[in-house]
């Protein structure tokens, strides 16, 4: 219900007409820095819009920190423009790879880079997975939709020895008397 009415408020702001015609570009790009990603952390006027006026209603709140650098983004989409969904960041499932339990894995940063200096312990270390703790899962959870989460069942999996984790009593698979 929510979704159609966004939808159908950002539809009827997109419509032109000709007394407004030259604020629709002004509320476009307010309503695409609202509601869709911000791919810069914050919006610079363009020439045509250099009043301190305008200039204000492109600064969006919490964009800038304190200091006057910009804060991390996690680019989520919440409201998509064309049917008002969630949309998934393609980064993370690039990234990160999410286990049956919830927990999601990921490789060692920079293990790549400079493999000369490092020794035959470390890069043997690089090799191996890292686990992203609570916090870091519970974000990544936030930032994929529920296809995502749901447990996927590929032929030779190589990841299918740690999709079970027995060990705790939340996590073990249960188990039916037939």
């Amino acid at each position: 219900m929510l979704r159609t009415f966004v939808t159908s408020a950002l539809r009827s702001v997109c419509r032109q007409s000709p007394a407004a015609s030259s604020l629709v570009p002004l509320v476009q790009r307010t309503q695409r820095a609202t509601l869709m990603t911000l791919s810069r952390p914050c919006l610079l006027p363009t020439p045509s819009l250099a009043s301190p006026a305008h200039h204000q209603l492109l600064q969006l709140p919490g964009v800038l920190a304190a200091t006057g650098t910009p804060s991390n983004t996690r680019n989520v989409t919440k409201f998509s423009l064309v049917k008002g969904k969630r949309k998934t960041v393609k980064a993370v499932l690039k990234r990160f790879k999410r286990l049956d339990w919830g927990a999601w894995i990921r490789t060692h940063s920079g293990r790549q880079k400079k493999l000369f200096k490092k020794s035959a312990a470390l890069r043997r270390r690089l090799k191996q997975h890292v686990f992203t703790n609570a916090t870091q899962s519970w974000l990544l959870d936030k930032m994929v939709t529920s296809y995502w989460r749901r447990p996927k069942h590929f032929i030779n999996d190589p990841y299918k020895p740690y999709h079970s984790r027995n060990e705790y009593y939340a996590t073990q698979s249960k188990t039916f008397k037939v």
